[in-house]
């Protein structure tokens, strides 16, 4: 049975809507790069692949799909190689047919949202991995968040050649941030996948290092809940079991008496500090 494959030029314009990046959102990685060898090459890993099969009998195959449909570029997704194996492993069951055109979407989203934005920083890449042998699994790691300097770490990759491989790469670290934090450490693969606790330690990233004026503040600010549990001892139990924290209004309270002019603002999960480059 003849493929209905994608024409050269759908090929070429899926590529461009993706921004030459992976549309697996647990991978993104940049699929073309120069090559060192030759100034007029360059090195690509990128793949136009189909969300619902090409051919009978393919991963997602839909029957009542016409030929055109399948050839069009609504039918595809841009990918990495690596991610494009993927998705086809175990005739495409792991993966939807919906899944793949919700990763497309938000993809293109993402790449639309970034462009042109003032130059910051770099989230590291998230860990991925090649198999090249039968019934291997490669179970990729997060992007890191982008910050206003600096890059995140690459989250660790693998490669096995044989049968039966599993790969988890690992979280990439995130940039540094406005206020002044170090690249926050990735999370361990061991630790999003549920593993027991004593195993989350292996493949946790380091972070990066503070701005000497983050770490002034973080000094203050366990100072100041050091005292907020003395003053207030029948708070204390709960501040200590992460039930409550220290109120801000209590933190800037303490600030202003000082003569600090920074202020904290509760965020979703903690004291959001303010910019180093704002004043106080």
């Amino acid at each position: 049975m003849a493929r209905d494959d994608f024409a050269p030029t759908v090929v070429a314009a899926l590529g461009k809507r993706a921004a030459f990046i992976c549309s697996n959102p647990n991978c993104r990685k940049l699929t073309i790069a120069p090559s060192s060898a030759d100034a007029m090459k360059f090195l690509y890993i990128g793949a136009a692949a189909h969300i619902t099969a090409a051919s009978k009998n393919g991963p997602r195959y839909d029957l009542n799909m016409k030929a055109e449909d399948r050839a069009a570029i609504t039918n595809g997704i841009f990918l990495c190689r690596s991610c494009a194996d993927l998705i086809d492993k175990n005739r495409g069951i792991d993966f939807t047919a919906d899944e793949l055109r919700s990763w497309k979407t938000d993809h293109e989203e993402w790449v639309s949202a970034n462009l042109n934005k003032t130059p910051g920083g770099v989230g590291g890449d998230g860990g991925g991995g090649t198999i090249i042998g039968d019934r291997g699994t490669v179970i990729g790691g997060k992007g890191g968040d982008g910050g206003t300097a600096g890059s995140g770490g690459k989250g660790g990759s693998g490669f096995i050649h044989g049968d039966d491989g599993i790969i988890i790469g690992g979280d990439g670290g995130n940039a540094g941030t406005a206020d002044g934090r170090g690249g926050k450490g990735a999370r361990s693969p061991m630790q999003r996948y549920g593993t027991p606790t004593d195993l989350w330690r292996f493949g946790s990233g380091g972070s990066g290092a503070n701005h000497p004026e983050y770490d002034r503040r973080l000094t203050l600010l366990a100072q100041f809940r050091y005292e907020y549990v003395t003053t207030l001892p029948d708070h204390a139990p709960y501040v200590h079991a992460g039930i409550d924290v220290v109120p801000a209004d209590w933190i800037n309270q303490r600030l202003a008496e000082c003569n600090e002019l920074w202020r904290v603002e509760m965020g979703e999960f903690g004291y959001t500090l303010p910019p180093l480059t704002s004043e106080g």
